[in-house]
């Protein structure tokens, strides 16, 4: 399996986290597991970072995929984008993120399967984490590594697990397709 480090700047890091907060702070996102500001805006802005990454690796390989409304902010916390990308022929594309060191695997929320996406793309952001709050170092973060993807089949067979915030469908990181089989499909 090929792997990809993705380069992050300073600029990607502020670009995803005043989006995270401006999101965040006004509303316009459900809080889907009942958590602190901070932690709302941290996960949000990972989402974030990992999408705008992979948007720069499609550029970066040649492909011009339009960056769309990636950075508006849709009022009301139900109105919610329905895919991250989409593929020539229509087929959606999800963008899943691991964050900390202990994190192996892609998780789709039961409450997000009904959704019904195409392809699943795993991207681990490479993080610290403050010893006594188990925070990220957001100003740490430089790297990130674009693992692969799966198919809707694929994540489907596996069982329905929780990893400590309700049922979810997963996915091992080192067990995700290449991602150069689907590129030409963007």
């Amino acid at each position: 399996m090929t792997v990809y480090t993705l380069n992050v700047s300073k600029n990607d890091r502020n670009k995803c986290l005043d989006f995270s907060k401006k999101i965040i702070q006004t509303q316009n996102q459900y809080n889907r597991f009942d958590k602190t500001l901070y932690t709302q805006i941290e996960r949000t802005f990972i989402g974030k970072l990992a999408e705008y990454l992979f948007y720069k690796f499609l550029i970066e390989k040649g492909i011009n995929y339009p960056v769309g409304d990636m950075f508006e902010i849709f009022e009301g916390q139900t109105n919610v984008d329905s895919f991250d990308f989409k593929t020539k022929n229509g087929e959606t594309v999800d963008i899943k993120t691991a964050s900390k060191s202990f994190h192996k695997r892609i998780m789709v929320p039961i409450s997000q399967w009904k959704l019904e996406k195409d392809y699943y793309v795993g991207i681990k952001i490479e993080t610290n984490i403050e010893i006594n709050s188990n925070k990220i170092k957001i100003d740490s973060i430089n790297e990130a590594i674009l693992y692969g993807y799966c198919t809707r089949s694929q994540i489907g067979k596996s069982i329905i697990m929780s990893f400590g915030e309700g049922p979810c469908k997963h996915y091992l990181l080192d067990k995700l397709d290449d991602i150069d089989i689907i590129l030409d499909k963007f």
